[in-house]
């Protein structure tokens, strides 16, 4: 009875702070750190195990991405890059121009995090400026890619917990998660592309 009590304890604390993160009641740092500080007190887990459950090498990747981003930022890098992509557009076109983005994102995400990659890019799209194209568009398609490093596992850490637990092979994921991800690059960048400017934030 009192593992079943700690289970609806832990579900219900979880499912509390995401709701109230969702709703702007309070920021997900503090709604998780709380939600997690609660199941320990309660015993749902030992501190130990909480400890162990942070991956210091993600956090320090996390960490030293963002001084990789300062750097790109800082040497104008990022300015160059953006004014290149946005040189592309004319000759492309808005959909086919989202889709080259969704792609290099999504390629990036795939070796490096996706927190890594929105930090690395964020400040390329940032400075690009095309006509007929609103800088949210970019943005979502942006977040969209980062998300969507289907084709290796080590592109992010759900990928490798998949990987040990179901014994799949490096090519398994690249098998299927390719063609899950230019499906991903189609649609993202037609719905993205064509969005009435009423629904872009």
């Amino acid at each position: 009875a009192l593992s079943r009590l700690r289970l609806v304890l832990a579900v219900l604390s979880l499912g509390v702070s995401l709701l109230l993160s969702a709703l702007g009641y309070v920021p997900l740092l503090h709604s998780a750190a709380a939600a997690a500080f609660l199941q320990v007190g309660c015993g749902c887990l030992t501190l130990e195990q909480a400890l162990n459950a942070i991956d210091f090498r993600v956090l320090l990747t996390i960490s030293a991405s963002f001084g990789l981003g300062s750097a790109i930022e800082n040497t104008h890098v990022s300015s160059l890059l953006g004014a290149a992509l946005s040189a592309l557009e004319p000759y492309l076109g808005i959909v086919p121009f989202l889709a080259v983005l969704f792609s290099l994102t999504a390629l990036t995400s795939c070796v490096v995090s996706n927190a890594a990659t929105v930090v690395l890019l964020y400040s390329v799209v940032r400075d690009m400026r095309i006509e007929g194209l609103r800088i949210s568009q970019p943005m979502l398609v942006l977040m969209l890619g980062a998300s969507s490093a289907f084709a290796t596992p080590i592109g992010y850490q759900t990928n490798l917990m998949v990987q040990s637990a179901g014994k799949y092979r490096f090519t398994d994921f690249t098998r299927l998660g390719a063609p899950l991800m230019i499906v991903m690059c189609i649609v993202v960048s037609i719905v993205v592309g064509n969005m009435p400017e009423s629904l872009l934030p």
